[in-house]
C-alpha cells in the first residue's frame, strides 16, 4: 500500500490541500482542493472536516500545515555550534533580540547553517508565536486533523520547487512567490535556502492585477538588488535564475514585467513537472505549498529537519505528560483496586460454599457418630462434648488407656512383688484411672518396708505418697493404706 500524505495550505484568505501518494513509480498527486475564507461565515473547522468526508481524503494519512506567511519570521544570526545544538533543544533564551515575538512565546527552527572558516557560522532561523500556533492546532482539533508536522510557507514551496526543478538545487537561484497578500524571495545556493525576505503584496482598489504588475516587478528588482549586495557585494546578472510561484495568470504577468527590470532567466514553476497527477484532478490555483508540504512528510525526517510542532511539544508537553502520566497511573490504581476487591468477592464467595460444604459433612459426620442425637445446633462443639464425656467415662477403666497399665497386669505385678518373709494381706485395692489404692496389713512395719521396696521395683508403678502405718493394738497388726499411679511400661 503507497504511503500518503496531506498537506494544507492554510493562507490569510485561503485553505489549499493536496494528497498526495508515494509510489514505487514515484509521487503522484491524487486529491487538490482550494477555497476562499475571506467570508466570515466561512468556517476552517467544517472545511478541515470536510476533506475527509466531502471529498474523499485519506483519514489515515499523516497532516502536515503551514501557518500564513506573515506567521513566519526569518534571521539570520552568529552562532557556535554549542548555540545551534541549544536552539535545536528548543533553547531560545538568545533569540528574544532578533525576534518581534515575545521571548517566552517564541518557537524557532533551524532552517539552514552556513559555514565559516572561523569559529562561528551564520544560522538562518525561523520562529514564530506559540499562541498563534496553539490557535491553529485547536482550531485542527475541532476539524479532527491531527498533525505530524507544522512546516513554513517557504520551507514548503522550497521542497515544491526542487522537487519539480531539480535544477533549481544547482549553483544560486531565486525563488519568487506571490500570491494575493505577499511576496517572497527565497535565495538559495546548492539547494540550501540562504535568506529569506517576506514583503506585503501591493493591491489595486480595483483588483486590476495588470495594473499590479509594473510596481510590483519594480519591488521585486530593488529587493533582489539589495539581498544581492547584501550577500554577494555584487549585481545579479545575467546567469540569475528566478523561480516563479504564482496563479498561471499573475505568473504571466510578473515574468514579462519583471523582465524587463532585471537580467536573468525568469522560469514558472510547473507543480506537477515531475509528480504524476490522477485523473481527473485539475487544480486551477496554486499548490505549491500544500504539495510540498505533503512531499516533505513523505521524505526522511533527517532531510526535513524543520517541525514547529515538535518545538510546541517540548514546550507544552512536560505539562500534558505529567498530567497524562497521573491519569494512567490514577487508572491503573483504581484497575488494581477494582480487580483486588473483585478477587477479595471471589474468594469470599468460595470461601462461604466451602464452609456451607464443610458444615454439610460436619452434620452428616455428627448424625453417624450420635444418631441419639436428634437437635444439631453447632455439630462440632457437641460432637467435642460427647467425646469428652467419652473420654472421662473411659477414664474410668483404665483398660481403656493404651498408657496405662490393665488391672490384671497391676494385680499379677503386686502378686509378684509379696514380701518372701512376714504375713502380708491385702484387705482393699481400688484402681480408677491412672491411681492404685491398697488397703491392707502385715505382721511388722519390716515386712511393709520390704514390701514399699519392692513395690519400687515395679515398672509402670509409682509411689504417690509415703504410706502412714499404724499398729491395731487388738490384734497386733500394722494397717496401712497406700497409693499408686499407674502407667504403661515394661515388666
Amino acid at each position: 500500500m503507497p504511503r500518503r500524505s496531506i498537506g494544507i495550505d492554510i493562507g490569510r484568505s485561503h485553505l489549499r490541500a493536496v494528497q498526495i501518494a508515494r509510489t514505487p513509480e514515484g509521487f503522484r498527486l491524487e486529491k487538490a482542493f482550494g477555497i476562499q475564507t475571506r467570508r466570515n461565515t466561512d468556517s476552517l473547522p467544517d472545511i478541515f472536516r470536510s476533506l475527509i468526508h466531502e471529498h474523499g481524503f485519506d483519514r489515515r494519512a499523516d497532516v502536515a500545515v503551514s501557518l500564513p506567511h506573515h506567521a513566519f519570521f526569518f534571521a539570520d544570526i552568529e552562532m557556535d555550534d554549542a548555540g545551534l545544538e541549544r536552539l535545536r533543544a528548543a533553547d531560545v533564551d538568545g533569540l528574544k533580540d532578533h525576534f518581534p515575538i515575545p521571548a517566552e512565546d517564541i518557537l524557532a527552527q533551524v532552517c539552514s547553517v552556513l559555514r565559516f572558516a572561523g569559529s562561528k557560522d551564520s544560522a538562518l532561523v525561523a520562529a514564530t508565536s506559540s499562541e498563534l500556533l496553539r490557535e491553529e492546532l485547536r482550531l485542527l482539533e475541532e476539524g479532527k486533523l491531527r498533525p505530524v508536522r507544522v512546516d513554513t510557507p517557504v520551507t514548503a514551496v522550497h521542497a515544491a520547487v526542487v522537487t519539480n526543478h531539480p535544477e533549481s538545487a544547482r549553483g544560486v537561484a531565486l525563488i519568487l512567490y506571490a500570491d494575493e497578500s505577499t511576496l517572497s524571495l527565497t535565495v538559495m545556493h546548492d539547494g540550501s535556502i540562504l535568506l529569506v525576505r517576506n514583503i506585503p503584496m501591493l493591491s489595486s482598489p480595483d483588483g486590476n492585477a495588470e495594473s499590479l504588475a509594473g510596481p510590483t516587478a519594480e519591488v521585486v528588482s530593488q529587493e533582489i538588488e539589495i539581498t544581492w549586495k547584501r550577500l554577494f557585494d555584487t549585481a545579479p546578472d545575467a546567469s540569475l535564475r528566478i523561480f516563479l510561484v504564482a496563479s498561471p495568470k499573475t505568473a504571466e504577468l510578473l515574468a514579462s514585467a519583471i523582465g524587463e527590470k532585471i537580467d536573468g532567466r525568469i522560469l514558472p514553476v510547473d507543480s506537477c513537472a515531475s509528480i504524476a497527477r490522477a485523473e481527473g484532478v485539475n487544480a486551477d490555483f496554486p499548490v505549491c505549498i500544500a504539495e510540498g508540504l505533503a512531499l516533505r512528510t513523505l521524505q526522511p525526517d533527517e532531510a526535513n529537519p524543520i517541525n514547529f510542532l515538535a518545538s510546541y511539544h517540548t514546550r507544552t508537553r512536560p505539562h500534558v505528560r505529567m498530567a497524562r502520566e497521573l491519569a494512567v497511573c490514577a487508572a491503573l490504581i483504581a484497575a488494581v483496586a477494582g480487580v483486588w476487591v473483585v478477587g477479595l468477592f471471589l474468594q469470599l464467595s468460595s470461601l462461604e460454599s466451602r464452609y456451607a460444604q464443610l458444615r454439610t459433612q460436619a452434620e452428616e459426620i455428627f448424625r453417624q457418630a450420635v444418631p441419639e442425637e436428634k437437635n444439631i445446633v453447632d455439630p462440632v462443639a457437641q460432637l467435642q462434648q460427647k467425646l469428652d464425656s467419652c473420654r472421662k467415662d473411659a477414664e474410668l477403666f483404665t483398660s481403656f488407656r493404651p498408657d496405662r497399665m490393665a488391672p490384671m497386669e497391676i494385680f499379677q505385678a503386686l502378686s509378684q512383688r509379696a514380701p518372701a518373709k512376714g504375713d502380708l494381706k491385702l484387705n482393699y485395692m481400688l484402681i480408677t484411672g491412672g491411681t492404685v489404692r491398697i488397703t491392707g496389713s502385715c505382721d511388722s512395719f519390716v515386712t511393709l518396708s520390704e514390701w514399699q521396696r519392692l513395690l519400687e521395683t515395679i515398672p509402670g508403678l509409682q509411689v504417690k505418697d509415703v504410706p502412714s502405718p499404724k499398729k491395731d493394738a487388738g490384734s497386733g497388726k500394722v494397717q496401712f493404706t497406700i497409693s499408686l499411679s499407674s502407667s504403661k511400661g515394661k515388666a
